[in-house]
């Protein structure tokens, strides 16, 4: 069934955080106007978050908004991190779907096309999956485990999210999404776990032609540590086993070296028992280690300090509340 539209001629938002893409933003502009912007079935235009980029990032968009107003800019106060970016552009975001789309142009925008038609069909949520992708054999293995461990952990039944955020949402998919508050936020974990009708598009990635990626091992880890410890019981699951299992290796081994003590044979050397609680320790600072990410996160939310700081818009309108 074909979705009802307010217009003859849908308003889809493109969001683009940016992050020292000085190399790549004249690429873009000129392969989303060919793309997307020229076409006549739908009223497309595109919102930058520059994240507090070093470079002339902002003096590019601003000259690229100056010359179409389609192209809308947001400069932040400094680097929040690209999920925050994207917080930003939701709240910024005035159109009857919004898509998000990486400024490196590895996601072809010409998928975005095939997001639109899954939308028109009903589809509230459209997923990207990356067929195949240009990037090592380690990147590649490490991004699959990653996702299958969040698919199977921290995500809804019947999700079909995944782990990139090359994705399209409906309007009213935005307007549940501003309602999250949260700071060490995941956006495709968020937007997935609003739930709502979703499909997949399949695409292949392409390799990155200028610049250098910001997405690292050391950042896919805290990505999946996010996601973990705010969407799946697994950290406290995790800890229960831990101190049960612990436990019990103590009664037994209490059991054995009283029942060797009661019999004439107390333990010889102190080796085992150093190693025993060697080991105790170490679960226990592990364990630690995991409750006070909890409590940091507490500490985060309860102070409520704002998600971000715009310092600068070019051709946007009214911030939602």
């Amino acid at each position: 069934m074909e979705k009802p539209m307010s217009s003859p001629m849908p308003r889809i938002v493109v969001l683009t955080p940016v992050f020292n893409e000085e190399d790549n933003l004249s690429r873009f502009e000129a392969d989303v106007r060919e793309t997307l912007l020229d076409r006549t079935d739908a009223d497309y235009s595109v919102i930058f978050i520059d994240d507090g980029s070093a470079d002339r990032s902002w003096e590019m968009i601003e000259d690229i908004c100056r010359r179409d107003t389609r192209f809308k800019g947001i400069r932040l106060s400094r680097n929040f991190g690209s999920h925050i970016a994207l917080a930003a552009g939701f709240n910024y975001a005035e159109g009857d779907a919004v898509a998000v789309l990486a400024c490196d142009l590895q996601d072809p925008p010409g998928t975005i096309l095939q997001f639109v038609e899954h939308w028109r069909a009903g589809n509230q949520i459209v997923w990207g999956h990356r067929r195949s992708r240009d990037e090592t054999i380690w990147r590649s293995l490490s991004s699959s485990v990653f996702q299958a461990m969040i698919r199977r952990f921290a995500m809804p039944r019947g999700s079909s999210f995944t782990t990139g955020s090359f994705l399209l949402a409906d309007r009213k998919v935005v307007e549940y999404y501003r309602q999250f508050r949260e700071h060490n936020r995941i956006t495709f974990a968020l937007v997935a776990w609003t739930g709502f009708r979703q499909a997949t598009v399949e695409y292949d990635r392409l390799g990155r032609q200028a610049g250098r990626s910001g997405w690292n091992f050391s950042k896919m880890i805290k990505a999946m540590y996010d996601t973990f410890v705010g969407f799946s019981p697994l950290p406290i699951q995790i800890i229960t086993t831990a101190g049960a299992g612990t436990s019990l290796f103590s009664l037994l081994l209490g059991a054995y070296l009283l029942t060797n003590w009661l019999f004439g044979n107390p333990a010889q050397g102190w080796t085992s028992i150093m190693l025993a609680i060697s080991s105790f320790f170490a679960v226990q600072f592990m364990l630690l280690g995991i409750m006070s990410q909890y409590l940091y996160r507490i500490y985060t939310e309860v102070v409520r300090r704002p998600l971000y700081f715009v310092s600068e818009v070019v051709n946007v309108g009214v911030e939602a509340p």
